[in-house]
């Protein structure tokens, strides 16, 4: 059964690398070859079980993706105000004055229509519950994400969870409740309703939003400091509602139950304890899974606690890894797309590496092995995936996870599902309980917090090549094989590859230039054979979101950054500025250099002025802007750099200046500002692009660092249109992602990343 179910996966997982979905007939041609040979040819071959099993597999997968892509919002109704009705579909978040929820469609103007769109409300005092039938005039947009190297796949997430557009709520008098009944969305409205009992009698602190995390696996309002300190600790498994929880909460109840009953020797004739424990261990498990929304990991463990619960019963054995197929099985069959989420690899891996790692040895036994072996097990096998899905891995996780896991299983959730449970019939009383778990989750969080500031704390590594991660799991499951098994410590070889990986690098006269696609706002990496220069950081969207964090940080990781050379931030503006902290929380940066200084006053930041210049391995960089007596006019006071490689190719940065600043730059640098490639002033606004300014420039191709349908329409087609007459071409981050492009010998290609790691779930823009 362990072939024919990672068969089953493989197929699922083939169909992903496709860039454009395949006929929806190809999913029967599939089922039909796969009935010919199961009928014809399974018996005589083990092999065709296996292609039977794949077939299945990929038909699944592509008649589920086509049932979610089936509706996507036309594009001519994309911005405009639509009139939609339909029903909240989760848990609404409510965080400063703005809910943000998912919302089933019912009708869109008027035509029937079926999809979940992820909608927010500004400024609003209504109260939303899950289930509630609500009219809603909205604008829609279809799904957008960002595109880059090392970055996060929002588009991916999306069609995992079958959302196809984005939008937000205008505040009209069309809005208005339609109807609210206790049958639509039942899950959701009492996981609703204990969220609200919980915050309500649990006074506010640093942990307080873990506790509802606990009981219902919602942790949309922690912060991103919290989310560090899990990350750096390796805990972060603990705050998510998983096989580890189930588990310990079950195992606590069968114990319990079967105490209990043993007390009563007339119950114990009738039925056996173990049967009686073994039920209950089994509700416990249903309902904390349901508490949880029955997400991929509760399943997963759900179901292997179930199969194992229910061979107990029925006093037979089951073998570890047939409970395990059966699982993966089951979820596959349910969500065959989880296969595009985190949380799916995470929980069947460890749980594979719990069975491959601790059974099959002779006598187990001692405090080691009941206490310690399981722990050490998952945070050493779980290296390389952690790596792979999150660009780092911990070396403090195994003494973490060994103060946090009984701490966490035996104490914190015990007491958050039994407040939970109490505060619907004593408020006081639960209230009382829930506090308690605060405060006990408050004193890990101490500990976690020392040691997530320890220097060494974290390792930050990037998988570059699927060779690399392939030969780093081989050597981890050679490096967890009994004791005495022959060669077994040469899997150390298999690791080498993650260890010393070499990243490229430019060679010597050489440019690797990357625009990023970080919305609106701009972010330029620019490399030399030994050097780094970041232009701008981006903007800071919230205080949990910034795009210094999830795009800046992650694409620098994913080239081996270890330091910046150079940091550029052109002037104090949002978009441009708003990444920068969390550049200085992860990489050591030698310089600033700016035309706000004062935007820095923990780091010596200068000025960056006209005639600074300086080269890096043969590569040439000069301000070309502003000079002294232009440092305070804002998006005029822009830095702007020109980069040239030794081939004479050139680079010009111009951050937001406008059309004063570009006049000046005619005036001052004319013979200076021809370049091969330019990253458009201002985003290509219309207060840019001065006719002589752009006639000295004569830029062979144009880069306009833009928002997907950005609320400054940039860029101005007037605008656009001069850079045409100009013959450049023309490219928006929007539209292709990360643009990168090597200066060296020959012509400039440049890559749109985009189009170079398209899907079939990236929608057309």
């Amino acid at each position: 059964m362990r072939s024919w179910t990672l068969a089953f996966l493989c197929g699922i997982l083939f169909m992903q690398q496709f860039a454009l979905l395949p006929n929806l007939n190809w999913a029967v041609f599939f089922i039909l070859v796969a009935a010919i040979f199961e009928m014809t040819l399974v018996k005589k071959c083990q092999f065709i079980r296996l292609i039977v099993a794949a077939l299945l597999g990929a038909a699944l997968v592509l008649w589920t993706a086509h049932a979610i892509l089936s509706w996507n919002l036309p594009k001519q109704l994309e911005g405009k105000p639509l009139q939609i009705s339909g029903y909240i579909a989760n848990i609404p978040n409510v965080s400063e004055h703005r809910a943000t929820f998912l919302f089933a469609l019912t009708q869109l103007e008027s035509q029937s229509t079926h999809a979940l769109v992820k909608l927010s409300w500004q400024n609003t005092n209504v109260v939303l519950h899950a289930g509630d039938q609500w009219q809603f005039v909205a604008r829609l947009k279809r799904i957008h994400g960002l595109m880059n190297p090392g970055g996060f796949d929002y588009e991916a997430r999306a069609l995992q969870e079958g959302i196809r557009a984005n939008g937000y709520i205008v505040n009209r008098s069309g809005n208005k409740l339609l109807s609210s009944h206790w049958y639509r969305f039942t899950l959701n409205r009492l996981r609703q309703r204990l969220k609200e009992k919980i915050e309500k009698n649990l006074v506010p602190s640093n942990t307080s939003p873990w506790i509802t995390a606990l009981a219902l696996g919602e942790r949309q309002n922690i912060s991103a400091d919290n989310w560090q300190v899990l990350r750096n600790t390796g805990t972060n498994h603990l705050m998510a509602i998983a096989g580890l929880h189930i588990g310990l909460m079950s195992g606590l109840v069968f114990v319990v139950i079967n105490w209990l009953w043993r007390r009563v020797p007339y119950l114990t004739l009738k039925i056996p304890s173990q049967q009686v424990g073994s039920i209950a261990a089994l509700m416990m498990a249903v309902v904390y899974s349901a508490l949880a929304g029955f997400s991929i990991p509760t399943q997963r463990a759900c179901i292997m606690l179930s199969i194992a619960l229910i061979m107990l019963l029925l006093r037979r054995k089951i073998l570890s890894w047939q409970a395990w197929c059966i699982a993966m099985l089951s979820v596959l069959l349910l969500h065959p797309l989880c296969v595009l989420s985190e949380s799916f690899w995470l929980s069947f891996g460890s749980v594979a590496l719990i069975i491959f790692g601790v059974s099959g040895r002779l006598s187990p036994s001692g405090l080691w092995w009941k206490l310690g072996r399981i722990q050490w097990v998952i945070a050493v096998g779980l290296i390389p995936l952690s790596i792979w899905l999150f660009q780092q891995c911990s070396f403090v996780s195994f003494l973490a996870n060994s103060i946090a896991i009984p701490w966490v299983g035996f104490i914190v959730v015990p007491l958050t599902l039994l407040g939970s449970f109490i505060v619907f019939f004593s408020t006081k009383c639960g209230s009382l309980i829930l506090l308690s778990a605060d405060k006990a989750l408050n004193l890990l969080w101490i500990v976690l917090t020392y040691l997530s500031h320890l220097s060494w704390a974290s390792w930050y590594l990037v998988i570059p090549d699927s060779w690399v991660l392939i030969a780093a799991c081989i050597g981890m499951i050679i490096l967890l094989l009994p004791a005495g098994f022959p060669g077994k410590y040469f899997g150390f070889i298999w690791l080498l590859p993650l260890i010393f990986y070499h990243y490229p690098a430019p060679r010597a006269g050489n440019v690797w230039f990357t625009l990023l696609d970080v919305g609106q706002g701009l972010s330029t990496v620019i490399q030399t054979k030994n050097h780094l220069l970041v232009f701008d950081a981006g903007p800071k969207l919230s205080g949990n979101y910034d795009m210094g964090e999830s795009v800046v940080t992650p694409f620098l990781h994913s080239i081996g950054a270890k330091k910046i050379d150079l940091l550029v931030v052109s002037h104090g503006d949002n978009d441009h500025i708003g990444g920068t902290s969390a550049l200085f929380h992860y990489f050591k940066i030698t310089a600033v250099k700016t035309s706000a200084p004062e935007k820095f006053p923990a780091f010596p930041a200068s000025y960056c002025l006209r005639g600074d210049h300086w080269e890096w391995d043969g590569v040439s960089f000069d301000f070309l802007y502003p000079a002294k007596d232009k440092l305070n006019l804002d998006n005029d006071s822009s830095c702007v750099l020109r980069i040239t490689n030794a081939n004479r190719q050139h680079i010009l940065l111009t951050g937001d200046i406008e059309k004063f600043a570009e006049e000046d730059l005619v005036k001052t640098t004319a013979n200076l500002l021809a370049t091969d490639i330019l990253v458009a002033p201002h985003h290509g606004s219309k207060t840019s692009g001065l006719n002589e300014f752009l006639n000295d420039v004569k830029p062979r191709y144009v880069f306009f660092p833009v928002g997907y349908r950005n609320r400054y329409h940039f860029p101005n087609p007037n605008v656009m249109e001069k850079y045409r007459n100009l013959d450049a071409k023309l490219f928006m981050t929007d539209s292709v992602g990360a643009i990168q492009v090597e200066l060296k010998n020959g012509d400039i290609v440049p890559m749109l990343y985009r189009q170079t790691h398209k899907h079939y779930w990236n929608v057309p823009i």
